[in-house]
């Protein structure tokens, strides 16, 4: 076989296997961020919409560092998004020691919840938004530095 053909299938198995990989990578994300019962968020511990709600299809499921501040976002799928999000947020505000930073009105769709909490760690705070429409939501964190003021 001539060396051009070999060099060109050793290339296409090689990107054949990466690409393998990478979507076991991201199926065992998505699978561990949909059976988990919190989201870990660096030292803060935040109880899950499986926790609270129930277990949803999560499509998706990323986390970075953008400008300095964390940033973890989570999609589902759900057929009952409107009682997932009073549930949650209900469990966000009352037991979760989060505080609506925006009035929401969850029977306009698609619109978003604003919701914050201190941090546990020193001079940081925790934005939470859901962005939701009639098929799912996604739920939006960053932690970076700041204070939560009630006026």
């Amino acid at each position: 076989m001539n060396k051009v053909i070999k060099v060109i299938l050793i290339i296409v198995c090689v990107v054949v296997v990466l690409g393998l990989l990478g979507m076991g990578i991201a199926f065992i994300a998505t699978g561990n961020t949909a059976n988990a019962d919190e989201y870990t968020f660096g030292n803060d511990v935040i109880r899950s919409v499986k926790a609270v709600v129930e277990k949803r299809d999560v499509t998706g499921v990323s986390s970075g560092i953008e400008n300095g501040v964390s940033v973890k976002e989570i999609t589902y799928k759900s057929n009952t998004v409107q009682q997932d999000l009073i549930t949650y947020t209900q469990y966000l505000r009352n037991e979760g020691g989060f505080k609506l930073t925006k009035d929401m009105n969850l029977t306009i769709s698609p619109s978003t919840v604003y919701l914050a909490k201190q941090s546990v760690e020193s001079g940081k705070i925790i934005l939470m938004n859901i962005e939701y429409d009639d098929l799912g939501y996604k739920i939006i964190m960053k932690k970076g530095v700041g204070t939560l003021n009630a006026y």
